[in-house]
């Protein structure tokens, strides 16, 4: 871990808390004060905290009939969509 990680105020191993979702449960995502902003989603992703890969979620959303839209920079959610 790089000093910036550790002394930052902002966030925890540079992923901030960004609320929470019905379908998706609680979010993070890329603390600005500590990592480079993904240039493809201009820093707009989350990342759920329930998951640990994009099968997972996909998997807990076809039920729901959602469908996860997945940045191709930095693999976050930019959208949820209806199927």
């Amino acid at each position: 871990m790089t000093a910036a990680l550790t002394d930052c105020l902002f966030c925890i191993e540079g992923h901030m808390p960004a609320g929470r979702d019905e379908s998706m449960g609680e979010l993070f995502e890329v603390c600005p004060v500590c990592r480079p902003v993904c240039g493809l989603c201009d820093g707009l992703a989350v990342y759920p905290a329930n998951y640990n890969t994009p099968a997972e979620l996909a998997v807990d959303l076809l039920p729901l009939r959602l469908a996860a839209v997945l940045c191709p920079g930095c693999s976050g959610v930019i959208a949820l969509i209806s199927l």
